[in-house]
C-alpha cells in the first residue's frame, strides 16, 4: 500500500498534467486533425494570454509548466479588475494540501506559548519584538484564522492583463458609462489617468506572477488552489510572491518555506521588518511596517495591537 501511495505522489504531477491535457482535447479528437487541435490550444487558452505568456517564458520559465498552467480550468480572467474597486469572486474551495490541517483559531496567549521558541528565535536573530510579530499575524489574518478566499493566481494573471488593448477598450467603456456627465476633455483626462495606472499594475503583476510560478516550481504547491488576499498576497502573513522569495525563512528545516506554518510565518515576518530597516527607534518601526503595508491606520494599528500583548 505505501508503495502504490508513493509512486501516486512521485507521478502526481504528471498524471494532473495529462488529465488537463485529456479535458481540452476530447471534445477535437473525433475527426480533428493534429494542426486543428493545436489550433484549438492556441485560440482557447493563449490568445487572451499570449504576451503574459511570452513575458512569462523570457523571464527564464519553462514553457510547458506555464503551458499546463493556463490550460487548467480553473483558471479565470476577471475583466473588471481593472477598475478601482473591483473585488474578485471568492473561491468555492482551496486545496487542503496547501494548508496541512484545518487552521484552528488561537488566543494570544496560547498562541505565543505553542509559538515561544520560534518567537524567540525571531526575536533574537533578526532583533524584531516577537509581540511585533504576532501583532503583524493579528492584524493581517487573525492569526491564520481568515486567510482570504481569492485565487492569487487568477487575481495576478488578470491584473497583468491590465495594460492590454481589451483591458484599455473596458476601462473606457467603464468610465464613459459611470462618469456621462462630464465632457468629453474631462472623460479622457481620466481615461489617461486610469490607463497609466494599469500600465505600473500590470508591469507590477507580472513579475509577481512569474515569482508566484517560481514558487510553485520550488515547492510544488498547486498555485492554482493557493487562497489569500483580492490583492493577490497570501499565507499568515499575507507576503507577495516576491516577498517571500526573498524574505522566506525555512524555520523548521522541512525543506521548503511554507508561509501556512508558523514557524516559517514567523521568521519570515521578522526577516522581512528587520530588511526594512526595523529597530529600537519608534520612528524606523514605522517605516520597516509602511513597507509592509503603505497604510498609517495599518502601522497604529500593529503598534497598538503589540502593545496590548501581555508579557
Amino acid at each position: 500500500m505505501e508503495v502504490i501511495k508513493n509512486i501516486i505522489a512521485n507521478h502526481s504531477k504528471a498524471l494532473r498534467n495529462f488529465i488537463v491535457i485529456v479535458i481540452f482535447l476530447l471534445p477535437l479528437l473525433e475527426g480533428d486533425s493534429s494542426s486543428s487541435i493545436q489550433s484549438h490550444i492556441s485560440s482557447k487558452s493563449f490568445d487572451r494570454y499570449k504576451n503574459l505568456v511570452t513575458y512569462l517564458e523570457e523571464s527564464g520559465l519553462p514553457r510547458d509548466e506555464i503551458q499546463f498552467l493556463f490550460l487548467d480550468p480553473r483558471v479565470e480572467y476577471y475583466p473588471q479588475i481593472i477598475y478601482n474597486k473591483f473585488t474578485p469572486p471568492k473561491m468555492d474551495k482551496y486545496s487542503s494540501a496547501i494548508l496541512g490541517t484545518e487552521t484552528k483559531k488561537y488566543e494570544i496567549q496560547e498562541f505565543m506559548k505553542q509559538y515561544e521558541k520560534y518567537l524567540n528565535i525571531a526575536q533574537e536573530k533578526y532583533g524584531v519584538d516577537k509581540k511585533a510579530i504576532v501583532a503583524v499575524l493579528i492584524v493581517e489574518t487573525k492569526l491564520g484564522s481568515d486567510i482570504g478566499k481569492y485565487s492569487v493566481f487568477n487575481v495576478l494573471s488578470s491584473i497583468a492583463l491590465s495594460a492590454e488593448k481589451p483591458s484599455f477598450n473596458i476601462l473606457e467603456n467603464h468610465i464613459n458609462q459611470k462618469y456621462h456627465y462630464l465632457s468629453f476633455d474631462r472623460r479622457q483626462e481620466l481615461t489617461n489617468i486610469f490607463k497609466e495606472r494599469a500600465i505600473n499594475k500590470a508591469s507590477w503583476a507580472k513579475a509577481e506572477i512569474a515569482n508566484l510560478i517560481k514558487l510553485h516550481l520550488e515547492s510544488h504547491i498547486d498555485i492554482l488552489e493557493l487562497p489569500g488576499s483580492y490583492a493577490g498576497a497570501f499565507g499568515y502573513p499575507q507576503f507577495m510572491p516576491t516577498s517571500v522569495l526573498k524574505y522566506g525563512v525555512d524555520a523548521d528545516s522541512d525543506g521548503k518555506i511554507d508561509l501556512y506554518s508558523f514557524p516559517d510565518a514567523i521568521l519570515s515576518v521578522g526577516n522581512y521588518l528587520m530588511n526594512k530597516g526595523w529597530d529600537i527607534n519608534i520612528t524606523n518601526k514605522r517605516r520597516a511596517l509602511l513597507r509592509y503595508n503603505n497604510s498609517n491606520s495599518y502601522v497604529a494599528n500593529v503598534l497598538e495591537t503589540a502593545s496590548s500583548i501581555k508579557n
